[in-house]
């Protein structure tokens, strides 16, 4: 079993998808990919954090919420990553998996939930991470990739 393993840190407020290309030079029977990440929830509520959310409020809803209400709000958000996974340019499917670590396996046997079943011929690999709303700063993150050649 052969493994690829990358890692990184995210900035608070930080949107957008970060992709990652692999090159296959073989048959595979099988894909397991992890992703992981920490810090979900708001650790430490800024003045900055009371004054965006007080802002969409007063946009979205109308007139000032009361401080319990801005706690709510800001406590009930949570950080997400979402995987998408491609081979050859092939759609493969993703994970929306309410979830800190997601594992996915991939096989022509085999397929996690919302992944179809794949015979895997060298080529690219092609792992996005969609990432939504980081609340923290320095959030870390990991992707794992284990492949398992053919015999």
């Amino acid at each position: 079993m052969k493994e690829y393993r990358v890692s990184g840190e995210l900035m608070k407020g930080f949107i957008g998808n970060i992709s990652y290309e692999v090159v296959l030079p073989v048959d595979l029977d099988q894909i397991a990919i992890e992703v992981s990440f920490e810090k979900r929830m708001m650790e430490d509520i800024t003045e900055e954090d009371r004054k965006a959310c007080m802002k969409a409020y007063q946009e979205n809803v109308g007139g000032n919420p009361e401080e319990r209400e801005i706690i709510r709000m800001l406590k009930g958000q949570k950080t997400e990553i979402n995987v998408s996974v491609f081979h050859n340019e092939a759609y493969l499917g993703c994970a929306h998996r309410d979830e800190m670590t997601k594992q996915i396996v991939i096989s022509p046997e085999k397929a996690s939930e919302g992944f179809r079943t794949w015979k895997f011929h060298g080529g690219i690999l092609k792992i996005v991470l969609h990432v939504y709303q980081i609340l923290n700063q320095n959030t870390p993150y990991q992707v794992v990739i284990k492949r398992e050649e053919k015999l």
